[in-house]
């Protein structure tokens, strides 16, 4: 299996396989700040020689927490907490990604201390707490926000950034039309509801340089019966790509079923027509995530040029050293059956595997 432990290049940044541990919510923060449980969670994971490691998403701004434990990028007082991940494993052979998320409308106010913001006005289905729209305004102040949390990701040492644009999470929702009704330079379009997350990359790139890895995790499609299809989310990606965007998670957009990315017993690839058709329009290292558990898969995926790398979650969870253990010829498969057992842990400050 050469083409899995192949090295990768993502601009100036070389991966030393092609496994992609997907940033994952664990809640273990301390009012925004890495805990002594993040940090050993991350060295393990870099002794595991996961090419590349994406954080728990980090929020731009405090009115886009999302859960109690979440981590900060908001105030340059968080950049000496946040280099603590990036020595540990940088200290373990490992390369690491910030990824920056804010949770728009399915921010909790009793968490953030903000009522939820979104592109348009509504009211969260799945929350029923009635989300605000942001003005013209607020919105170019927020792709600002977006721009010093990179700039602060830079400073603490990460080998690169990564926006969150999937999930129903703020981005995601600005370039659904279920979510974004606007008729102004941020709606009423595919171009214009893309204007929001193209206008936060261009000033990541802006202020990073071009040599900075800049990678996003985009919802192609909707998992939704009124949300946008695929052929608007490639659209959407070659329009980064121009951009300057380096690469791209392929997973879901908005979800009508909330949670929908962590459906139950995931065990095949999830998202792999939807790389497929991207793969012939893009040209930048794509990076398949979603239910990918089998060795065997994972190979063909590669080898077959569909993705350039494999992204896991929950298998991280369960077997941090599965990478390892798949070099050595240990294990050609994950154990993770996508019970979920690991998400209550996480709702009460746990992080580990609890199959059900």
């Amino acid at each position: 299996m050469p083409h899995l432990f192949e090295t990768l290049t993502i601009n100036r940044m070389e991966l030393s396989n092609r496994f992609v541990r997907s940033a994952t919510v664990d809640n273990l923060g301390n009012q925004g700040m890495v805990s002594d449980f993040q940090i050993s969670l991350y060295r393990e994971l870099a002794r595991g020689e996961i090419g590349l490691i994406v954080t728990g998403g980090l929020y731009p701004r405090k009115d886009g927490q999302g859960p109690a434990g979440q981590l900060a990028a908001d105030t340059d007082e968080v950049i000496p907490s946040l280099s603590q991940l990036v020595k540990v494993v940088h200290e373990n052979g490992g390369k690491i990604a910030a990824q920056l998320m804010h949770c728009g409308w399915l921010c909790r106010p009793e968490v953030s201390g903000f009522q939820p913001v979104g592109p348009s006005a509504t009211v969260n289905p799945h929350t029923g707490i009635q989300v605000r729209e942001l003005s013209g305004d607020e919105i170019h102040e927020l792709i600002e926000h977006f721009a010093q949390a990179a700039r602060r990701v830079i400073e603490a040492g990460f080998d690169a950034v990564q926006l969150h644009g999937a999930h129903s999470w703020l981005i995601s929702a600005f370039l659904s039309p279920v979510t974004n009704r606007r008729e102004d330079e941020w709606g009423g379009s595919p171009e214009k509801r893309s204007s929001f997350v193209r206008q936060i990359c261009q000033g990541i790139r802006e202020l990073a340089g071009p040599d900075y890895p800049i990678l996003i995790k985009l919802g192609l499609r909707d998992y939704h019966s009124e949300g946008k299809p695929a052929s608007e989310g490639i659209v959407t990606a070659r329009s980064l790509e121009a951009d300057g965007v380096d690469a791209i998670e392929i997973s879901e957009g908005l979800e009508q079923e909330l949670g929908h990315h962590i459906r139950l017993d995931a065990v095949s690839p999830c998202y792999i027509q939807e790389c497929r058709q991207a793969r012939s329009m893009l040209s930048i290292p794509l990076i398949l995530v979603g239910g990918v558990r089998d060795l065997q898969d994972m190979e063909a995926i590669i080898d077959d040029g569909v993705a350039d790398a494999i992204s896991m979650c929950r298998p991280f969870i369960m077997e941090p050293y599965i990478v390892k253990n798949f070099r050595e010829g240990l294990t050609s498969s994950s154990g993770c059956t996508s019970c979920n057992g690991c998400l209550a842990q996480m709702g009460q400050g746990n992080f580990c595997c609890i199959p059900t």
